[in-house]
């Protein structure tokens, strides 16, 4: 799976108004869901995307992801989803798993098959689909060779939608876009969260109990995340299942004192300087906003912040990056 972080990049710019499954087979046990047109929207993702665009190389990847396939990152591409499965134990892990990644948007499938065909990528037939090994897909656009070679196929299923997926996944990948299948019924609480986030635009749900060594002794059972932005806020939602009310207890114990533990580290300002003590006041302040709390087997946390403020954040951890040496933005 590792040739579509590539692809996922060149398409990083912004969503539908919850996390959509559609054309996902069941039995995903793991989906994050982007919504870049809700993402576009807000004040968070303009301050994103404004700062990404002083980056040269993801202008670069943008120009060349339209001049040789047609595709504008900033018009065409509507919301991406990802989905993991177990192997053949019921669990995943670092060799048993399979992935699929369904891009939707606007696409020209005769210019991708032409652009393929031209360039004499390897590929094969699946049903009535043709398919194309992703990652020389992806080198013959971005003229970087994925760092790890899986057999990822890339297929342009129709104008709407393009499906990424491993070999011995992709019939069944493909069948559940030819028939707008569901990919997973989530619990209640998690599908309620879903729903309700009508400004949402980043979304994550993980069954815990299929995860290898995920379980152990914290008993978590799920995991959900809902990111989005309303008027004035900047909306974080993320909730977790338990076993049993004593494992979510015993989580909400942890962090309740994560966020005690941090709050007294960010009151410490000995030797700072202005600029780092006005940066401990802006963290400490949202530090102060996130909500910890729970019921019987979920423990949550919830946060809603001044939007202008998320943005200055977002600025100045950009602005620190480039301060930080061989990991600075260029």
């Amino acid at each position: 799976m590792r040739p579509f972080a590539a692809l996922l990049l060149l398409a990083f710019a912004t969503a539908q108004a919850e996390l959509n499954t559609e054309g996902l087979p069941a039995g995903a046990v793991g989906i994050v869901g982007f919504d870049l047109v809700a993402f576009r929207a807000t004040k968070v993702g303009q301050a994103v995307e404004k700062l990404a665009d002083l980056k040269s190389k993801n202008l670069e990847a943008a120009r060349k992801l339209n001049d040789k396939v047609g595709v504008d990152t900033a018009k065409d591409l509507r919301d991406l989803v990802v989905a993991i499965y177990p192997g053949p134990d019921g669990k995943v892990s670092e060799t048993h798993a399979a992935g699929v990644v369904l891009i939707r948007g606007s696409f020209d499938p005769a210019r991708l098959a032409a652009f393929a065909k031209a360039n004499q990528l390897p590929g094969k037939t699946f049903g009535k689909h043709q398919a194309w090994e992703a990652g020389p897909f992806i080198e013959k656009i971005t003229g970087e060779k994925p760092k790890k070679s899986e057999d990822a196929y890339l297929v342009a299923h129709s104008p709407e939608l393009i499906v990424i997926a491993g070999a011995d996944f992709l019939d069944r990948a493909l069948e559940a876009a030819d028939r707008k299948e569901k990919a997973t019924q989530f619990p209640a609480v998690t599908a309620a969260r879903f729903a309700s986030a009508q400004n949402g635009w980043l979304y994550l749900y993980a069954d815990a109990t299929k995860m290898n060594n995920t379980k152990g002794d914290f008993g978590a059972q799920d995991f959900s995340l809902v990111l989005g932005e309303n008027a004035t806020d900047l909306q974080l939602a993320i909730a977790g299942g338990f076993v049993s009310a004593e494992k979510a207890s015993a989580a909400l114990r942890l962090l309740n004192g994560l966020q005690a533990g941090a709050a007294i580290g960010l009151m410490r300002d000995n030797g700072k300087t202005a600029e780092e003590k006005a940066n401990q006041a802006m963290l400490a302040d949202l530090l102060q906003k996130i909500r910890i709390s729970g019921e019987d087997k979920t423990a949550k946390i919830d946060l809603d912040y001044p939007t202008d403020k998320a943005v200055q954040l977002i600025i100045k951890a950009v602005e620190q990056s480039k301060k930080d040496g061989p990991t600075a933005v260029k």
